[in-house]
């Protein structure tokens, strides 16, 4: 019993000390981007969901963000971020097809789902400055698809949640205590990925980067001063991926990867004229929206004098 208890202890530690026997880190058979799309990147890390299991939770999570987000539904956006998706998925070790979806949100923000899932929100495409830009946001994200990344996490989840229970049945009211103590923090740190995740996550992301023909320094522009924003505009952009901040040591070893590691090229892909049309198209898109949001807001008159209830000296209130 008293050895049982000293394995979910350390159990308990390991999977909340993010040490790499729970938190894979990245590895040296994946700096070959050379090889890239018929090499494994998940081979030699742990997780419990089979790939047909992570596909139906990914539809589950994708069905709940559709209903709680509003999507864009113009064509000639859709079909854009589509073309560049793709792009990005065909230069990747994705094994899985990739559906896109636009967000009609002023937030910064892109994430993917298990299964292949992309949302981009509306404020990121009018933020990125070149199309390179938009694309290192979506290599980043395919790359935490390309390594099972959410189930990983999810993993390190249920391996939490089975160490702890020897504790409930042996460990008494006072190890109880503890457990629900702890329990606090494990979704927090479970639903965002770990700092080994996200190096893992800039690392494939810039090779995918350089493999398609853009710009690598791309993602660092964009990173960087999106993070010097954060500094000074606190609220606006503090939930622009939120759960993976750019540090400066994240950004450091960025630099490294594309001095080090990626075959250098002649040139690059900065931008095309299709990306400054279609931001163009959508700034303008966005704006008539929010002018028929604008005159469709009820207006409220306040209760007053006889003279304000004739519509003498009225003074509409925007509601």
């Amino acid at each position: 019993m008293r050895r049982g208890l000293v394995f979910s202890v350390l159990l308990l530690t390991l999977a909340t000390s993010g040490l790499p026997v729970f938190a894979d880190k990245p590895k040296k058979k994946n700096s070959d981007p050379q090889n890239i799309g018929r090499r494994d990147v998940t081979r030699g890390t742990w997780n419990l969901y089979s790939p047909e299991r992570e596909l139906q939770l990914g539809e589950e999570l994708a069905r709940q963000t559709e209903i709680s987000s509003r999507l864009l539904k113009d064509p000639q956006v859709l079909a854009y971020v589509t073309e560049v998706a793709d792009r990005v998925a065909r230069h990747s070790d994705l094994r899985v097809p990739l559906r896109v979806r636009v967000v009609d949100s002023d937030e910064l923000n892109a994430f993917a789902l298990p299964g292949g899932h992309f949302f981009v929100t509306t404020g990121l495409l009018l933020e990125a400055r070149t199309e390179a830009e938009l694309a290192g946001v979506m290599f980043h994200e395919i790359a935490h698809l390309a390594a099972r990344h959410a189930t990983r996490g999810m993993t390190r989840v249920k391996v939490w949640n089975w160490a702890s229970l020897p504790l409930l049945f042996f460990g008494g009211p006072v190890v109880y205590g503890i457990q629900q103590g702890l329990a606090l923090a494990v979704p927090l740190t479970f639903l965002k990925f770990s700092r080994n995740d996200e190096r893992e996550a800039d690392f494939l992301g810039l090779q995918y980067h350089v493999a398609s023909g853009y710009d690598p320094v791309a993602f660092i522009d964009f990173f960087e001063r999106t993070r010097q924003r954060e500094k000074t505009q606190r609220g606006g952009i503090a939930k622009a991926f939120s759960s993976h901040p750019m540090t400066r040591d994240r950004i450091t070893a960025a630099e490294r990867t594309i001095e080090r590691v990626l075959p250098p090229r002649e040139e690059y892909v900065v931008t095309t004229s299709r990306y400054d049309e279609v931001q163009q198209h959508l700034e303008s898109l966005l704006g008539e929206h929010r002018r028929q949001e604008s005159n469709q807001s009820p207006v409220l008159r306040r209760r007053g004098s006889q003279k304000e209830s004739s519509g003498e000296g009225k003074q509409p209130v925007p509601f």
